[in-house]
């Protein structure tokens, strides 16, 4: 990638044009149809419209993850749930709690917490990948910026633990740098 945008920049100062750096190009969203223009009528940018347009491209398990995701955050929905949980203790209550509630309440319980792992496990991986994505772009668009670091995530421990010492050292090297400068600084 970085011999492509090198190679571009070379074949624009030879041909006299200013010299830029070549853009990746990235794969255009595809349109869906009513929901891509949602600025043409802001009231109609229902939360069923936002949410199809964000996951137009994400396969079917991702959508109802997302989904998933989407409404258990709605305060509206802990609310009902909450209101449902308080009904059904009040109700168990009177009926003194019978046995095969007790097991169907714990199974429920279980399942439930087990599904919300997952959701909120694969949205924020989702999300870490994208911003992870987005921050090496940033790194490869930065002039001087160490190009090293773009994909450390996925680099060797020994590595990773190698540019941790040295982004140490360069910072120490800040900290002294800013110290005597500052003492020299109250010395006049």
């Amino acid at each position: 990638m970085a011999r492509r945008a090198k190679r571009a920049t070379n074949d624009a100062s030879e041909a006299g044009a200013p010299s830029t750096v070549a853009k990746p190009d990235y794969p255009t969203p595809p349109i869906v149809p009513g929901i891509d223009h949602l600025s043409e009528n802001p009231a109609a940018a229902t939360s069923a419209k936002v949410i199809s347009r964000k996951t137009s491209q994400l396969p079917l398990l991702s959508k109802a993850i997302y989904h998933i995701d989407h409404y258990t955050s709605m305060s509206s929905v802990v609310a009902a749930f909450t209101a449902a949980l308080v009904v059904m203790l009040a109700l168990g209550a009177v009926l003194r709690f019978p046995s095969s509630w007790v097991i169907s309440f714990d199974v429920a319980a279980s399942s439930v917490t087990l599904l919300m792992v997952f959701t909120i496990q694969h949205t924020q991986g989702r999300e870490q990948v994208a911003t992870q994505r987005k921050l090496d772009e940033l790194l490869r668009a930065i002039p001087g910026a160490a190009e090293s670091l773009m994909m450390l995530e996925e680099a060797p421990k020994a590595f990773m633990l190698e540019v941790e010492e040295n982004q140490r050292e360069v910072r120490n090297d800040h900290v002294i740098d800013a110290t005597s400068t500052s003492e020299e600084s109250a010395d006049d």
